[in-house]
């Protein structure tokens, strides 16, 4: 698929344009793999944030703990 970036800030042209030629690829090659970085970690972060709705949901469903303090006593007590 081709796109056309209009109006990128020169700051960010020239970090890109410096990062591929460290990075021995070209500019698109460079912007391809930038925005395929950017994109996995965009989907990362979804996915945790799932995992932790989902945990967080499972918690609340488990039955509150009885007070330990008892247990302890006894067992010092030994």
């Amino acid at each position: 698929m081709d796109i056309t970036v209009k109006g990128l800030p020169e700051p960010v042209y020239r970090v890109i344009k410096r990062e591929a030629k460290r990075n021995r690829r070209s500019l698109n090659a460079e912007i391809i793999q930038t925005l395929e970085a950017e994109a996995m970690e965009v989907e990362r972060q979804r996915q945790l944030s799932n995992m932790r709705k989902a945990l967080d949901d499972f918690a609340s469903s488990l039955q509150p703990m009885a007070d330990s303090t008892p247990l302890i006593r006894r067992d010092r007590r030994r």
